[in-house]
C-alpha cells in the first residue's frame, strides 16, 4: 500500500498554531476572530496557514506544523485609518433586507474578512432551512452579494 501517513504525535495542534500566532501578534485583549484555519503539505512539510482578525487588522500565518516555527506573516489593516461599521449595525441591515426578524433566525457568524484590499462582513444565517449568505461593505453597509442555499435540497 502507497501512500504518506502523518503520525499526529510529530505535529502541533491547531490549537498550538493557534496560540503561536496569537502570542506573536500580542494583542493585549487576546480579542481575535479566526477565519479559517488550514493543514497543508508542500514538499513534504506540513504548515498550518491561518487567517484571523482583532478588528484593527486582518493576519495571515503560516505555521510548520513540526518545529512549531512563523514560516511568513502578513498583516493588513482592516481600516485603512477609517472605521467600518459596528457588528449590530450591520446585522440591523441584514435582516431588514432579507425582511426576516433576527430572533427567528440562526446566526451562525458574521465575521470581517479582507478581499482584494476592502473589509467586508461575512454574515451567515439559518431561516426555515435556508442557508443565507451576506457579504456586506464594512464601511457603508451596502449589500454586495446574498447567497441563498436549500439545505434540504437533494440531487
Amino acid at each position: 500500500m502507497a501512500g504518506i501517513y502523518i503520525f499526529k504525535d510529530n505535529y502541533i495542534s491547531c490549537e498550538e498554531a493557534k496560540k503561536i500566532a496569537m502570542d506573536y501578534v500580542s494583542n493585549k485583549n487576546n480579542e481575535y476572530t479566526f477565519n479559517s484555519i488550514e493543514f497543508t503539505e508542500n514538499n513534504n512539510t506540513y504548515v498550518y496557514t491561518l487567517t484571523f482578525t482583532d478588528n484593527i487588522n486582518f493576519y495571515t500565518y503560516k505555521i510548520n506544523a513540526k518545529n512549531k516555527s512563523i514560516i511568513s506573516s502578513k498583516k493588513e489593516s482592516l481600516t485603512n485609518n477609517k472605521s467600518y461599521m459596528n457588528e449590530e449595525d450591520i446585522l440591523n441591515i441584514v435582516f431588514e433586507y432579507a425582511k426576516l426578524n433576527k430572533n427567528h433566525c440562526n446566526l451562525i457568524s458574521n465575521i470581517v474578512i479582507l478581499e482584494d484590499g476592502i473589509p467586508f462582513y461575512n454574515t451567515v444565517f439559518f431561516y426555515n432551512n435556508i442557508r443565507y449568505e451576506y457579504k456586506i461593505n464594512a464601511f457603508t453597509g451596502s449589500i454586495i452579494s446574498v447567497i441563498k442555499l436549500n439545505e434540504n435540497a437533494t440531487e
